[in-house]
């Protein structure tokens, strides 16, 4: 039975088109206003030195980052803006690259030097869009979480820059460091670049141009793995005087010393079933390793699996004392459980790279040659800052990260922020219609649910007063 409330199937399904102009990305408003916010076409243009053709480096690059935001891929990211006039119009740009030329124009970025680099404009986009953000939003237990790691990507013989790591296999090495949920710097290894080297360079580049001007440094908190647990990366970290929570698992004498541990200074953490734990326990130490200048804090974590009857042992190494988790403390937490719940927070931070290897699909180097490439990840990166930074700025909600129940049966937490895939699904790929008069650019987007445009609406709005 068919009522007047269901819709019929249809027989026949008719096609036409319309000359209309208008885009299927028109909610990239919102990122032009947001890159207009941190002035990064200002800084682009007036960083960058004179190109001939008939692109130049601020309107190209700007076309990259649109075409990956609005879901293009390596170097096919310009043609997708090519024959979308409106979308061009709404992004003030005269034209888009054609895929040779873009990847033709990669060489070019990639052999820029360092006073023209994109290094630079990176800073200065992550360092204005931290300065903009609420700081109850940026700080985990009255820190700035700062993030280094680095990550293999697709690689093969073929490929410029391939690298073989033990047992993490082979890929381009690229290595980064997020201030918060920021894409502050970032490297792609070359040749004679290891992960160790390019994370000293990225910290030190971070410290000077993104925490000290923000005043930031002191309350930083630099996270990092085991890899980066040794004497020359700690050693800079304490010539800063930059706070840090680092992995000690390479080092022999870390796992030694916490074995040696009497058992008075264990703190009994009792059984965690959801890691099959039947037994766990935590402390604190001092760690002197063979070349140390002096000895360094260890908190160690200790634990037992189901039906076994040795105990397995972790250690990081710190430069924090109890003065400066009192908060915690005072909430009844040991030291060395304050300690081990930052370091559980690096791996919440290592959810960031989703946005950019899966939703901006970075996993996979455009290109043969390790130059080029270099130029495309240097790109690449601003385009992930800017998707954040309209995430996280026209996003800004007082009940983000809340773990207040939603409905009556679940404390699942509200997200902080949308995954780059959803921003761009609810978002950017919007219908919208473009007209221009004078210097005065309208955008009008067509057939919105109520929902959607609520949204749209309050991230417009937290955006306008930057």
């Amino acid at each position: 039975m068919v009522t007047t409330l269901q819709q019929r199937t249809p027989h026949t399904i008719k096609l036409d088109f319309s000359p209309e102009p208008v885009t299927s990305f028109g909610g990239l408003v919102l990122a032009e206003r947001a890159g207009a916010c941190l002035g990064l076409w200002r800084t682009l243009a007036g960083l960058l030195p004179a190109r001939r053709g008939d692109y130049d480096w601020p309107g190209a690059i700007k076309a990259m980052i649109m075409g990956l935001l609005s879901g293009a891929q390596g170097t096919y990211a310009t043609q997708a803006l090519r024959d979308d006039d409106a979308l061009l119009s709404l992004l003030s740009l005269h034209g888009a690259p054609e895929e040779a030329t873009a990847w033709r124009m990669l060489k070019g970025l990639g052999e820029l030097p360092e006073p023209q680099s994109l290094g630079r404009v990176q800073a200065l986009a992550a360092r204005r869009t931290l300065d903009k953000m609420a700081r109850p939003e940026l700080l985990l237990e009255g820190f700035v979480p700062v993030f280094a790691d680095g990550t293999l990507l697709e690689g093969s013989a073929a490929r410029e820059g391939t690298k073989t790591i033990g047992d993490k296999g082979r890929g381009l090495l690229w290595s980064t460091v997020f201030v918060g949920p920021v894409l502050a710097a970032q490297r792609l290894a070359g040749p004679g670049e290891g992960e160790q080297s390019c994370v000293r360079a990225l910290l030190g580049e971070v410290d000077q141009r993104v925490l000290r001007p923000l005043k930031l440094h002191e309350r930083a908190l630099v996270l990092a793995d085991s890899l980066h647990g040794d004497d020359p990366t700690l050693a800079q970290l304490e010539a800063a005087h930059l706070h840090y929570i680092v992995g000690a698992r390479k080092l022999a004498a870390s796992e030694a010393t916490l074995a040696a541990q009497p058992e008075s200074v264990w703190e009994d953490t009792g059984a965690r079933r959801k890691f099959g734990w039947s037994a766990s326990g935590s402390c604190v130490c001092w760690l002197q390793c063979e070349g140390w200048a002096h000895k360094r804090l260890l908190a160690g974590r200790r634990w037992m699996k189901d039906g076994e009857m040795l105990w397995q042992y972790a250690g990081v190494l710190t430069d924090l004392r109890e003065r400066d988790v009192r908060p915690m403390l005072e909430r009844g937490l040991s030291f060395a459980r304050a300690i081990w719940r930052f370091y559980d927070a690096k791996a919440g931070m290592e959810t960031l790279y989703q946005d950019g290897l899966s939703d901006l699909a970075l996993h996979h180097p455009p290109c043969r040659e390790w130059v080029r490439n270099k130029g495309f990840y240097a790109v690449a990166a601003l385009a992930w800052t800017l998707g954040t930074a309209v995430g996280v700025l026209g996003g800004a909600d007082a009940s983000r990260g809340s773990v207040a129940r939603q409905d009556g049966e679940r404390a699942r937490p509200k997200p902080k922020r949308m995954r780059l895939w959803r921003v761009r699904r609810e978002l950017f790929a919007l219908p919208g219609r473009v007209t221009r008069h004078a210097h005065e650019l309208k955008v009008q987007l067509l057939g919105l649910a109520e929902q959607t445009r609520q949204i749209f609406e309050r991230y417009w709005g937290n955006l306008s007063p930057c």
